[in-house]
Parts: structure tokens; C-alpha cells; sequence
């Protein structure tokens, strides 16, 4: 179900009428899925089918009864990006996050309700989590997991943590975490069949190059011809190289939706001080160096973009806006 709060799923950008900044209405939000989440889950849907294929295949194998079990379960396990056992499993295992300590966790507790209360969501929906990393980051995964670096927790002020923390709210409430992952965990069996098929031409390039040079042009010419055969009789086919580049665009669509989303509970001013701190310490020195086909595999929009996106928000009617939540000294 889309997000209710007003402006939100924001609209484009209109210089000439910035949006509308009312940081003394009090929010209502819901969880949902924005369109950068939607986009997200079509574009995954050729893998989706795929991997639906090979499971199919796969359970060809079985006795009659447990082929279709195989695959009705299969199509159910997605469910499980939601089950809180599930979500904490994958914390530890798949992301690398840990508990925080009763220290940490007596910095970051009252910074997140503060930023929930803000938005008109219960904080406790959601688990806690601490990176060990010396990056200044945080990460929203799954359906109910924030996580934030040591670093950041450490060294960030705690206006500026809040800010960021309000971001991470942004992708819960946007569905951008739970359909990211959603799309990885329904691709897996085609990428490994995928990943299997490179690893087999490889191998067989490896051999064929230790012989002669005319096994390895007879090879190479025939695996050209299935590649030209394919394409020809499949051309829808030939979008999907295009996937990879429009799941980074949705990427980068779902930050500027997630910053919107904090400067509009009331965190526009701070983030937007934060980004311009990053910028400042060169944090686009590295985009600007980057060729055409990295900018546009890029998850995150560059940080000036990120700025003159939160420009609108960035001080409020009489003064810069505070959260009315209230956040520690």
C-alpha cells in the first residue's frame, strides 16, 4: 500500500514551486511500496522467470506430488525475507551486521525513536544493528532491519545520526529494502546457472587455447553463431542487457525518494547539512573520475545531486525545522 503522508511518493522537481513545507503538521505514514520499488520488482522479473524455469526443471527429477511441493514452496520462500528469525539469520550471516552493545545501543535507541516518532511509526517494529566498519554509512535490508557503521555511530554528532537515520526510515517506508532483496533472493537459481554456464566456457576456452589456434576459432565462431541465433530469434532478449543500468537508475531514484522522505518528517535542514559536509570532504571527487557505464551502474545519485534535490528543505519558515520528537543533548 503507497505511503499516505502528504507529498510523498514525491513528485518531480520544480524549481519555479518547491514543494509545499509544513514541518508543524504532524505526519502520518504508512509502509508501502513507492515506484522505484515497483520498478525494482519488474526489472527482476526476466530472472524471476528464469530462475522459475530452473526450479521447474529441477523438479522434473522428483516423484509425482513432491515436484509440485518443490516448486509451490519455492514461490512461497520469499515470504521469509519477512520472518523476523529469518531477518536477524540473514543480519549475521549474509550482511555481517552484529548486536549492538547496551552502550551503543543507549546512543542509537533514543536517536531512532525519536526519528519513528516523527514519522508516526512504532520504532520497535525494527531491529537495531551495528556494522564494524570504519565507513561512515548505514544500511536499511530486509523488512525490519537498520543497521549503521561503528564509525558513524562513534563519530557522527547526534543531530547529524539522526539525519541519517531518518534516511535509512525513508527506504523502510518506500519498500525500497524488502524488494531489493526480494528481487536478489528470486533470482539466485538463474545466477547460478548462469554462473555455471561461465565457469563451463572458461574451462572450455582454457582447453581449447592449449591447443590449436583452429579448435579455438571453431569454438569461439560457434558459441557466436548461438549468441546471433538466440538474439535473432528472441530480440525482446537483447533489453535485458539493459537491466542491470535501469535497477541501478531505480537505485538511485529510491535515495532521492528516501532523502525526500527524511526532510519531509522534519530532518531536511540536518541532512542536507551532512551531504554538504560529505561534498566538502570530496565525497564526488571519486563520480567525477568514473567513465560513462560506471556513473550509470551507480546505486547512489552523486552528492551534489543529493544536495540540490533537499535544497527546498533545507531551512524552514523562521528558522531551520526541528524534529518535534525531541533528540538528546
Amino acid at each position: 500500500m503507497p505511503a499516505t503522508a502528504p507529498g510523498y511518493p514525491p513528485a518531480a522537481y520544480d524549481p519555479a514551486q518547491p514543494p509545499a513545507y509544513d514541518p508543524g503538521a504532524p505526519p502520518s505514514v504508512r509502509r508501502g511500496a513507492d515506484a522505484s520499488s515497483i520498478t525494482t520488482l519488474l526489472l527482476h522479473l526476466p530472472l524471476f522467470l528464469g530462475s522459475l524455469l530452473v526450479i521447474w526443471l529441477v523438479s522434473r527429477l522428483l516423484p509425482a506430488g513432491l515436484d509440485v511441493v518443490f516448486v509451490i514452496a519455492w514461490l512461497a520462500s520469499g515470504a521469509l525475507m519477512f520472518h523476523r528469525p529469518t531477518e536477524r539469520a540473514l543480519a549475521r550471516v549474509m550482511f555481517k551486521f552484529r548486536e549492538p552493545t547496551a552502550a551503543e545501543l543507549a546512543r542509537l535507541r533514543p536517536l531512532w525513536d525519536a526519528v519513528t516518532r516523527d514519522a508516526g511509526i512504532d520504532g520497535s517494529r525494527y531491529d537495531l544493528w551495528v556494522e564494524d566498519s570504519l565507513e561512515i554509512n548505514a544500511s536499511a535490508a530486509a523488512g525490519h532491519i537498520v543497521s549503521v557503521t561503528r564509525t558513524s555511530l562513534n563519530g557522527l554528532p547526534p543531530e547529524e545520526l539522526a539525519a541519517v537515520l531518518a534516511h535509512e526510515l525513508g527506504h523502510h517506508v518506500g519498500g525500497h529494502a524488502w524488494s531489493r532483496l526480494l528481487g536478489v533472493w528470486y533470482a539466485v537459481p538463474a545466477r547460478f546457472v548462469m554462473a555455471v554456464v561461465k565457469f563451463f566456457m572458461r574451462v572450455v576456452f582454457s582447453v581449447a587455447s592449449k591447443g590449436t589456434s583452429c579448435v579455438a576459432a571453431i569454438l569461439t565462431l560457434l558459441i557466436l553463431a548461438i549468441t546471433i541465433t538466440f538474439a535473432l530469434t528472441f530480440p525482446p532478449a537483447l533489453a535485458l542487457l539493459a537491466v542491470p543500468f535501469l535497477l541501478a537508475w531505480a537505485g538511485r531514484r529510491g535515495e532521492l525518494r528516501a532523502d525526500r522522505f527524511a526532510a519531509e518528517i522534519g530532518y531536511g535542514p540536518r541532512l542536507h547539512a551532512v551531504f554538504t559536509g560529505w561534498q566538502e570532504g570530496g565525497a564526488d571527487d571519486g563520480h567525477l573520475q568514473q567513465g560513462v557505464a560506471a556513473r550509470l551502474m551507480s546505486s547512489h545519485p552523486p552528492m551534489h545531486e543529493r544536495i540540490r534535490a533537499l535544497e527546498p528543505f533545507a531551512t524552514a519558515p523562521g528558522g531551520p525545522a526541528a524534529p518535534t520528537g525531541g533528540l538528546p543533548s
